[in-house]
């Protein structure tokens, strides 16, 4: 099975500012590579492409992750062919508008190809098919002619500050640019060489102002001999030297276009095979490696090897050549509950890659990184990259060396606030003397939980290292959370510097001292201690209450802290999932939290409902913001019935397996074999007993140590819930129920 031809990178790419449906782009790259190849269909708008557009104007060479955070050091690529007439209004009149109709047409979406490796359409104005294929750090193009023109063109449009340059070859363009969404910094550039295969004679260039920028469009006329042309471009962001070292490295340059093409197939299906589902529904399996694809398009790597074949990266932050790993294009509050986890279990090799990056930023600029596109962005509270942290080390795929430097990084991030609003902890000084940040910060109730549970992943890696009584220290922080619990609200609620509650706010109200949400969707991220979070509720069964009724109760909310609705806010009302907003992050551990209540079958109850009837492989096919991958790595996850509740405890807690079979092939050569006793059907709600290597198992969670042992772990299914309960020994992981 080539899992790549039932991959449609459109699924998640219908959206609009008001509601998203993935917020997604339809990419063409290699996992975690430097670039992607998107094709544009919309020149003003961030969601620069849309599925139901009939037109388009080239392929983009782009790095946005989001269209909320824009993209940097792109460049928007054409060829195109002209008749005799049109030739002659180009030279005699290349204005904007000239320039714009000689670039769009119109093109037949459901003839394209939007694969993870392969991106083709035809321009039916011309006949041109462009046919695109990409490898680490370059891509390779290929144009074929249907119909015959006398003028055939080639359009480059990009940033107004970049420069293009004609090399004396006459077949090389030298291309620099940056234009940054955002910057910490603003000392970032990438550098493209393009090689066509025929002689390139500059034609003009032609000012133009595209979403509020001023770009221009470089037209050069290809002197081409036959109906088809090859081109190739390769990227560093270091210098064109470096751009020619790359090239030489990748056999993806190597042989013909197809030879490319297949180079970069390989990659991916390198990457989806490590995980092979069966179930009777193909849908449901397309859907799966969709998402299984999209988790490996973030984050994109920024390093380089250079010519004495040392990994190094231009650093944002420096603005030099430094040492070692740099990832961008990734925010950590987003991906540390979903994605990394995920990494650790299929690609835990590529680890260490990732965590030599987070020391890169940690030696240019001292502290922890939060949000990086290109450099520090800052947009979410705390720094959760903690967890991404303490999941690795935890889980061995950190030496004692590096873990030590990390846990000096985490430390002094978690101690300071630094001069600029994206550095270390806002509030750090009143969260150490109250325990708790009060209502003078914005979005309060979050940056303490954030905090609390990064105060926990300090712990760990203290415990790790043998440093008890700092691993004593900063446990003992993990429990600030309990400063803002209000017995009487059974919610999180802001308090003032002098102790009192802001008990009046509505928990329905967004915003303020919520992220992304009110008190119902931001008061249980408690994620390293639920049970402590349960007592404070008053017990099992209080807590079970306030699930079903945070779940059953209607999807309303009080636009108020904001002003306006937001996206967030639409996507949790247009389903009924009552406060469980899985459209965004702070809801991704709410289903499972049944299980530590000793009810774990009203979990397996709700997760199937949540991945049958919230995700598809169409064009709106996700519930909200699929976000760097985290809501991809979460359907996973999900569907495999296994899920991190608690990144840096090294434990999987057993959901349930929406799989007939699947089996996940590890890179030590052990397998993990998960089998469902009956036929996934849409009434078999429930698992009702396991078994792991043929022995009944009643624990409801798996440690990472046995899972990467290789084991076989089956299910039997059931209809209806069990009100049995399981003991407390057998539930999942919390801090204090596990000292």
């Amino acid at each position: 099975m080539n899992h790549l031809q039932f991959i449609d990178t459109r699924m998640g790419t219908r959206n609009q500012h008001a509601i998203g449906h993935g917020n997604t782009l339809p990419y063409t790259g290699v996992p975690f590579g430097m670039n992607h190849f998107v094709m544009q269909t919309r020149l003003n708008e961030s969601r620069f492409f849309h599925p139901d557009d009939y037109t388009q104007y080239g392929v983009r060479l782009t790095h946005q992750p989001s269209p909320w955070m824009g993209d940097f050091c792109q460049v928007l690529f054409n060829q195109l062919r002209l008749t005799e007439e049109e030739y002659r209004q180009l030279l005699a009149n290349p204005t904007e508008n000239m320039a714009l109709n000689i670039s769009m047409s119109s093109y037949r979406p459901d003839e394209a190809i939007f694969q993870p490796h392969y991106l083709s359409y035809k321009r039916l104005r011309d006949g041109l098919k462009q046919c695109w294929t990409v490898g680490d750090r370059g891509a390779r193009w290929q144009v074929q002619a249907t119909r015959n023109f006398p003028y055939h063109l080639l359009t480059i449009t990009l940033d107004a500050d970049s420069t293009v340059n004609l090399q004396s070859d006459g077949h090389s363009i030298h291309l620099e640019t940056a234009q940054l969404a955002g910057s910490k910094y603003n000392q970032f550039q990438q550098y493209s060489i393009l090689k066509s295969q025929f002689s390139l004679t500059p034609l003009v260039k032609i000012p133009l102002t595209l979403n509020q920028h001023d770009q221009v469009m470089y037209l050069f006329q290809v002197e081409a001999e036959q109906e088809t042309i090859e081109m190739s471009l390769t990227t560093s962001y270091i210098s064109y030297e470096q751009a020619k070292i790359n090239r030489l490295q990748d056999d993806f340059f190597k042989g013909t276009f197809l030879d490319g093409k297949k180079h970069s197939a390989n990659k991916w299906l390198n990457y989806l095979e490590r995980i092979e589902v069966k179930h009777r529904d193909f849908d449901q399996v397309k859907i799966f490696y969709h998402c299984l694809w999209r988790t490996a398009t973030f984050p994109q790597m920024g390093h380089e090897v250079d010519s004495a074949n040392k990994t190094v990266h231009f650093s944002p932050y420096t603005g030099k050549v430094e040492a070692g790993h740099f990832f961008t294009n990734n925010g950590y509050w987003d991906t540390f509950r979903t994605n990394y986890p995920l990494y650790t279990l299929i690609i835990p090799s590529k680890v260490p890659e990732f965590i030599d990056g987070i020391l890169s930023v940690v030696r240019a600029d001292r502290y922890l990184p939060k949000w990086l596109s290109p450099d520090e962005r800052g947009l979410m509270p705390g720094t959760l990259v903690d967890g991404v942290i303490a999941d690795a080390v935890t889980k061995g795929l950190v030496d004692k060396e590096t873990a030590s430097l990390l846990l000096e990084a985490m430390i002094d991030s978690a101690n300071h606030a630094g001069e600029h609003a994206t550095e270390g902890r806002e509030g750090v000084e009143e969260y150490l003397s109250l325990g708790y940040l009060s209502t003078n910060y914005h979005e309060s109730v979050n940056k303490t939980l954030d905090f609390a549970y990064s105060d926990f992943c300090v712990s760990q890696l203290a415990a790790y290292l043998g440093k008890k009584e700092l691993a004593e220290e900063y446990r003992v922080r993990a429990r600030s959370y309990r400063h803002l619990f209000n017995v009487k609200a059974k919610q999180m609620v802001p308090r003032t510097d002098s102790g009192e509650w802001l008990e009046t706010i509505d928990a329905h109200r967004w915003g303020e001292h919520y992220t992304e949400g009110s008190a119902w969707q931001n008061s249980l991220a408690v994620y390293h201690n639920i049970a402590d979070l349960i007592a404070l509720h008053g017990g099992d069964e209080e807590f079970f209450n306030h699930l079903n009724h945070l779940i059953n109760q209607e999807p309303i909310y009080d636009v108020n802290g904001y002003g306006y609705e937001i996206h967030e806010m639409t996507e949790m009302a247009r389903v009924q999932f009552g406060q469980l907003a899985l459209s965004n992050q702070p809801s991704f551990h709410m289903p499972y939290l049944f299980i530590f209540v000793g009810y774990p079958q009203f979990s397996h109850l709700l997760i199937k409902q949540l991945i049958t009837q919230l995700f598809s492989d169409e064009f709106d096919g996700y519930i909200g913001d699929e976000d760097n991958g985290s809501l991809s790595s979460w359907y996973v996850l999900s569907s495999l019935g296994i899920y991190p509740m608690t990144p840096g405890a090294s434990q999987w807690t057993l959901g349930m397996m929406t799989w007939d079979e699947v089996t996940i092939h590890l890179e030590s050569g052990q397998k993990i074999e998960l089998i469902s006793r009956n036929y996934q059907t849409p009434y078999l709600q429930v698992v009702t007993k396991r078994w792991l290597n043929g022995k009944p198992y009643l624990p409801q969670y798996l440690s990472h140590q046995e899972l990467m042992q290789g084991i076989q772990l089956e299910q039997s299914l059931g209809a209806v819930p069990s009100i049995e309960k399981v003991a407390p020994a057998l539930r999942p992981f919390s801090m204090d129920a596990d000292q």
